[in-house]
């Protein structure tokens, strides 16, 4: 058994820190000394690393849901379904890194919107493939930002669109407004890439490519991360 304190010595984690997991529901049921003292265990120290390195990463709204049920798999010291989650939320990553890379080469080439290969997606295929909702998707067409479809009619959409979302979703995620990307796409449309350009600078030089770089470089990071939590759950039994 281990008082906070010591939970904190061991992990490298602020004691108020290791409270705040604790009242998230985060860790395992902590029992209570007869002097009212926390008495943590191993499990503890384990599912305080987890969360320490998944909260300490870059994450955006689809890895921090997957590493949600990775946290929730380690306070269940289920090694089963630990394993499952891990291999899951390393697939999740993975998967958010390849789709990355292929809207920085399509937003870089300032040529974008061009490809028709004469195949169709409807709305549910586009968001799979780009990785968003369809819910995401319909949004975008109220903002301008992919052509509306017409009231009650099922709406298909061509490569050159599909290859706007992933230009939109990576523009969403690396931190531009709607309003920026909406004047972004309106440039794009009309030839004028230097103002399309200058659009995507802020005030401080960041620019797409700047963002988009440093964007991917911290996916990568929470990938490289997902060995630590692996060595971490062999050192303490839970994968075998």
């Amino acid at each position: 058994m281990y008082k906070i304190g010591e939970i904190s010595r061991l992990t490298g984690v602020k004691e108020g820190t290791v409270r705040f997991y604790e009242k998230c529901g985060f860790l395992e049921e902590v029992k209570r000394l007869p002097n009212g003292y926390r008495a943590f265990n191993d499990h503890h120290i384990f599912q305080v690393m987890v969360c320490d390195i998944v909260f300490d990463s870059f994450v955006n709204s689809r890895i921090r849901k997957s590493s949600m049920k990775l946290i929730e798999s380690a306070r269940a010291w289920d090694s089963r379904s630990f394993a499952d989650s891990l291999s899951e939320y390393k697939t999740i990553i993975r998967t958010d890194i390849r789709r990355t890379e292929k809207a920085i080469n399509i937003a870089l080439d300032w040529n974008f919107d061009k490809t028709d290969d004469g195949k169709v997606y409807t709305k549910k295929q586009a968001a799979e493939l780009v990785g968003t909702t369809p819910e995401a998707i319909r949004n975008w067409e109220r903002n301008g930002l992919i052509p509306q479809s017409e009231a009650y009619k099922k709406r298909y959409y061509s490569g050159a669109v599909l290859e706007r979302m992933y230009v939109i979703r990576l523009l969403l995620d690396t931190g531009y407004s709607i309003m920026a990307i909406l004047k972004f796409l309106n440039f794009m449309d009309t030839g004028k890439k230097k103002a399309a350009g200058k659009e995507l600078t802020d005030p401080d030089g960041w620019d797409l490519q700047s963002k988009a770089d440093y964007y991917l470089k911290a996916l990568n990071k929470v990938l490289k991360d997902t060995k630590k939590i692996e060595n971490l759950a062999l050192t303490h039994h839970l994968l075998n």
